[in-house]
């Protein structure tokens, strides 16, 4: 009776399942995989919210496929403060970067078709390619100085391949896709006439430096998406957008076709798009909280894993921070006796993390007194193990 399609519901790994046995006995358990902004303090005070959702205009619906003008023009300014000039009718507002996922690839793919995403990365990019019928094939990426790079031996398409997704920065590595890699996605495309799908929610958190948008693309069929759940730390308000980059022809068609799409749903609500320009203006400072909570944590974190025999990984983006932990150690097994410890992270295989090594994810966003509470709690796993 049921979709295939939803394969992906079938089943509960084992540390899921221990998890929630443990919250359930109402036992404490100290999450070090937080990803919620407000549950790590960084929040927007209500009143600052109340007045930005009831700005005039909130009253009616102007059903416009691509968003209120006044929403698209204050994402161009976005990407002109970072140096890419966007025009206001290449952007398309939606509901959240996973509906844009899901928007191109009913723009881009028949059910079977095929999109090629990097390894490791965020395992969401599996269910949302299920829920639209598109079949994924990884290429990986490999340490390289201080970041990741593409490594080229695995970057093959298929006769139904049409696309390429790279995230910069990605997640959880948080490395940035660099002007050599760039330079190998363009060549990839062209030679298989491939759309490259570039996903920037992670771009305004460097470690080190600016980090540079792919917003201002002209050489090859490009999509960018963003939204203010990770720019403007505001996911309870549900707004993204896509960006059509790439030669103007092609920009033009594409854009004509995904009108289609985002008219059949106008999800983005009235509210949400009107605050969206004081939102993006007034996030900056929330942001720059979020970079010196992530460089505290990552500096309590690295002296942790030294201490320990572990060694975090190079990090040039993000919020989230890569532990290699000692030769011989098992992940599962690490993180099972962790969550009897009081401690839930997530595993490196949770993303891909390359075989032969065991690895551990944790959030730089953790409160500085819930992240020793966390990592005494790894310790203790650890030497259990």
């Amino acid at each position: 009776m049921f979709s295939g399609r939803l394969a992906f519901t079938e089943g509960v790994n084992a540390l899921s399942l221990a998890r929630d046995r443990r919250l359930r006995a109402g036992l404490p358990l100290t999450d070090l995989a937080l990803s919620d902004p407000a549950a790590a303090g960084f929040t927007w005070p209500p009143s600052e919210l109340a007045a930005a959702l009831t700005r005039p205009g909130v009253e009616r619906q102007e059903p416009d496929p691509r968003g209120l003008p006044s929403a698209r023009g204050a994402v161009a300014a976005y990407y002109a403060a970072r140096g890419a000039s966007v025009a206001e009718d290449r952007i398309f507002l939606t509901a959240s970067t996973s509906e844009g996922y899901a928007w191109i690839f009913k723009l881009l793919c028949a059910p079977g078709d095929e999109v090629l995403v990097p390894e490791p990365s965020y395992p969401l990019l599996e269910v949302l390619a299920a829920l639209e019928c598109v079949k994924l094939r990884t290429y990986r990426l490999v340490p390289e100085g201080d970041g990741w790079r593409i490594d080229r031996a695995t970057l093959n398409a298929g006769p139904r391949t049409r696309a390429v997704v790279c995230v910069n920065p990605s997640n959880p590595l948080g490395a940035l896709v660099g002007e050599a890699d760039r330079g190998v996605l363009r060549d990839f495309a062209r030679r298989h006439g491939l759309a490259v799908l570039c996903d920037e929610v992670f771009l305004d958190y460097p470690s080190a430096g600016p980090a540079a948008t792919w917003a201002g693309e002209q050489e090859v069929p490009l999509f960018v998406l963003s939204g203010l759940s990770k720019v403007a730390l505001a996911p309870q308000l549900k707004a993204g957008w896509i960006v059509a980059a790439g030669p103007a022809a092609w920009a033009l068609e594409a854009c004509a076709r995904l009108e289609h799409v985002a008219d059949a749903f106008l999800s983005v609500s009235t509210p949400a798009q009107l605050a969206l320009p004081w939102l993006l203006e007034a996030a900056g400072p929330l942001r720059l909280r979020v970079i010196e909570r992530c460089a505290e944590s990552e500096r309590a974190l690295s002296r942790w894993a030294a201490d320990g025999g572990c060694r975090v990984l190079p990090r040039q983006a993000g919020w989230t921070a890569v532990v290699a932990l000692p030769p011989g150690v098992d992940e599962e097994r690490l993180l099972a006796a962790a969550i009897e410890e009081g401690v839930w992270a997530h595993p490196g295989f949770f993303y891909g993390m390359p075989e032969g090594g065991a690895h551990v994810v944790i959030s730089l966003l953790t409160p500085p007194d819930r992240l020793e509470r966390g990592l005494k709690g790894l310790e203790k796993a650890l030497r259990r193990t």
